[in-house]
């Protein structure tokens, strides 16, 4: 960790906690907001609830410009949400150093991602916009005594505003630089006769692209969405309540931001291939591009849409029981035909593209190869049904949820890939004839998919032996069944079909002692375990990898918590500290080869992973308001029995202490991918003296991220640096226009326009390594128009 970076943190909380301690001149009736979540499937206050969670209610969200869940992520301590390369429309997304960025569509979350409590299954197509946004919950830590999907890092709740009573309309629009264009639309019917109520939103999105595309003269980066909502609110009964809401999202983008950052000079400094590796290699740059050459990326060549029906119904059987049923059925289609990774023109003489019999002929000279693309269509359908009983008993001594859970899903993709090696390594660079040529391979056939399915009983009890004292057990039991098959025209000399199943089961459970020492401070204590199935990794080379698969993983969580309020509920300081030991983590090792972008997945990893997380709020005088939050991560693999690998060259490095398959424990020199040593954020807010025509509100945030890597050895040439951004906002609201309430603000992110790294990927032995970048400076404006209810 930089000094710098140390003295930064030193700094801004011994100055926050001395701000803190000087407010004695604030107003006696001025007191913080009281936050209200649902993370333990009941309404309760955010500072009775003995987890660590992070809760952000709509005015907050709108005054940190959140439409989409990934950006929370940089107000949040120890999380991690990173968009990745070729795509608008995948998250990768990591809780206290435990994430996985893998896009296949056989990987399992390691974070759940839920809407309205019904779980998303993958990783690829989580980016959607939420059109009707209330409130983001983000859970720490494993979560499965109360929770569909056991998830071993923890959980993100997305909850969306209900159907009101009474007629509402709200109109919502953001210009901003790069031709951005947002356009969010909302009708409220309001009672519909004395048992009904429907809310219907509309969403368009448009942006330009970010970087120039020398090659086409397009725009990468470009996107357009539509979203549209119907909320349908059904209560014969003060006692039933029936909620149907109807989703559709459509997205369109060009994600090929992929950009050479290194290209390997593969034998002694000596670049080996070809013209397009020697194009490759004078290319890559460490930093960040305006043009980038891609051939293969026409305009929005990617295609993201999703369909949802989901229907909850809540029976309050008596002042102490509910029953809760939900089902959803989820059909997300997903497709791209130009991820390029870099597209250059061959010489006529110097690349040579193989035949389905490796047989060699040069590729004629103007003609623009990738040295990494892939075309791909995919598709996921999921349905999922829960049952919940909630209630209380024993003069309310007694609260329990206990449910059952059901998922099945079905997916399929066909992601057929070309790309360049040098023809030299081929031959293991024995043949000096084979240098200075590029062999241009592929793997026309690359299919796979899977059923699966999987059920779940839990159950979470508190017992409350005192007004102060009270203590919670859960207990988890789930059953993991998956049937996959894959086609790869690599394997096998042909174009066979692996086929593979196998289930797996597991128990966990959890105990908290939760302690309230006053009305204003609250300790708690608490061990959880979860859990993630095993499965089939499909970019293995031979089908005997595919078919042996890797089995489960599992956490363990041991945590201390305070939530607490000082100077009359005037500062509010949370925190938690945690140590989590991970076994059997499953671990993606990259190989390359003539399969392309082969990788294997074993449950070689065992990690310890020790932190904590600050979150403070306080209202330093009558208007000013401070938040800051912080996380620390420290994680350290204590075994990952893998292949060394050179970070240089990315061969194979094995030590006398490798065994016979060239595997050995590298956690000497592994480091814990997208897991940030340091994280925080600090927000000031000021509320002026109220204006004859409304109020004025100013705001400044600094968020910070420590450096951190994309791969746990290839992270010579794409890792990135600590990350500091400077986002502000000025907003005029309450102001009567109409009959309703106008809004107006004036937003910039990323203000200093620093260029910072967003994901990576070394190719290894292929040559590249690859980077996206965040987002440039922006700014814009929002108008807010509300009517009646909302």
């Amino acid at each position: 960790m930089p000094n710098s970076s140390y003295t930064f943190h030193k700094t801004l909380l011994a100055s926050t906690i001395a701000a803190t301690l000087s407010v004695p001149v604030l107003a006696q009736d001025m007191a913080l907001e009281e936050i209200v979540v649902t993370a333990q499937k009941r309404s309760e206050s955010l500072q009775d609830t003995p987890i660590s969670i992070a809760a952000f209610s709509t005015e907050e969200l709108s005054m940190m410009g959140v439409y989409e869940a990934g950006q929370v992520a940089d107000y949040t301590p120890n999380l991690e949400i990173s968009r990745q390369p070729a795509s608008l429309d995948n998250y990768g997304y990591s809780i206290r150093g435990i994430g996985s960025g893998e896009t296949n569509l056989l990987a399992e979350n390691t974070v759940g991602l839920y809407l309205d409590g019904v779980y998303i299954a993958r990783n690829t197509g989580a980016t959607f916009d939420i059109v009707d946004l209330e409130r983001i919950e983000v859970l720490r830590g494993p979560q499965g005594a109360l929770y569909g999907r056991n998830t071993i890092g923890g959980a993100i709740n997305l909850i969306t505003v209900k159907p009101a009573d009474e007629f509402g309309f709200q109109q919502k629009f953001t210009v901003g630089n790069r031709d951005f264009l947002r356009s969010n639309t909302t009708v409220d019917t309001g009672k519909l006769g004395d048992m009904f109520s429907a809310k219907i939103t509309f969403n368009y999105n448009e942006k330009d692209g970010l970087v120039n595309n020398i090659v086409q003269g397009n725009k990468l980066g470009e996107q357009e969405s539509k979203a549209g909502r119907i909320a349908l609110r059904f209560t014969p009964t003060d006692n039933f309540t029936a909620d149907y809401t109807y989703e559709k999202s459509e997205r369109e983008s060009n994600g090929s931001l992929g950009q050479l950052v290194h290209m390997r000079q593969q034998l002694g400094g000596i670049v080996t291939g070809g013209a397009i590796t020697q194009q490759a290699f004078e290319f890559a740059n460490q930093d960040r591009l305006n043009s980038l050459s891609t051939a293969f990326s026409p305009d929005k060549d990617t295609y993201s849409d999703i369909e949802m029906h989901a229907l909850t119904l809540e029976w309050n059987l008596n002042d102490n029981m509910t029953i809760k049923s939900i089902t959803a059925q989820r059909e997300w289609d997903s497709g791209t035909t130009g991820t390029d990774f870099g597209s250059f023109q061959s010489d006529g003489a110097t690349v040579l593209r193989a035949d389905a019999f490796f047989n060699f002929t040069p590729v004629p000279a103007g003609e623009y190869v990738s040295t990494f693309r892939a075309e791909r269509v995919s598709d996921n359908k999921q349905l999922t049904q829960e049952f919940q009983l909630i209630g209380d008993g024993f003069d309310q001594k007694l609260q329990y949820t206990v449910g059952a859970y059901y998922f099945e899903e079905e997916s399929n993709e066909d992601n057929p890939q070309e790309f360049v090696l040098p023809m030299a390594l081929l031959s293991g660079f024995v043949d000096p004839s084979t240098y200075g040529l590029d062999a241009v391979l592929s793997t026309p056939i690359f299919q796979y998919g899977a059923e699966n399915e999987s059920i779940a009983l839990y159950g979470q009890f508190t017992w409350s032996f005192t007004d102060a004292l009270d203590v919670t057990a859960g207990i988890r039991y789930t059953e993991d069944k998956k049937d996959a098959y894959l086609r790869n025209s690599n394997i096998g000399g042909g174009i066979p079909t692996a086929n593979a199943e196998d289930e797996w089961d597991n128990t966990s459970g959890s105990l908290t002692v939760n302690y309230a020492w006053n009305d204003d401070i609250r300790t708690y204590a608490t061990i959880s375990q979860g859990y993630r199935s095993g499965g089939f990794a499909p970019r293995v080379s031979t089908a005997e990898d595919f078919q042996l698969g890797f089995d489960e993983e599992t956490v363990t969580n041991y945590e201390l918590g305070l939530k607490s309020e000082w100077m009359d509920s005037r500062l509010r300081v949370n925190a938690a500290m945690f140590y989590t030991e991970y076994e059997d983590a499953q671990v993606n090792s990259f190989k390359a080869g003539t399969g392309g972008a082969s990788s294997v997945v074993d449950n070689a990893g065992e990690l310890e992973i020790t932190g904590l997380e600050l979150e403070m709020t306080a209202i330093l005088t009558e208007g000013l308001r401070l938040m800051l939050n912080y996380g620390y991560t420290d994680a350290e693999y204590k075994e990952f029995l893998t292949g060394r690998i050179d970070p240089v060259t990315a061969f194979p490095n094995p030590s006398s202490e490798a065994d016979a398959d060239g595997n050995e424990d590298v956690s000497d020199v592994a480091i814990v991918p997208r897991a940030p040593k340091h994280n925080g954020a600090l927000i000031l807010s000021y509320d002026f003296q109220p204006l004859s025509f409304g109020m004025l509100n100013a705001r400044v945030e600094a968020t910070y991220k420590d450096e951190m890597v994309f791969h746990p050895q290839q992270n010579l040439f794409d890792s990135t640096e600590e990350q500091t951004m400077i986002n502000a906002r000025l907003t005029l609201s309450e102001m009567e226009v109409l009959g309703g309430n106008l809004m107006l603000s004036a937003w910039g992110r990323n203000l200093t326009d620093e260029e910072y790294r967003e994901w990576g990927i070394d190719f290894a032995t292929l040559g590249g390594v690859i980077d996206s970048f965040k987002e440039k400076r922006s700014y814009g404006m929002d108008l807010v128009y509300r009517f009646g209810a909302n």
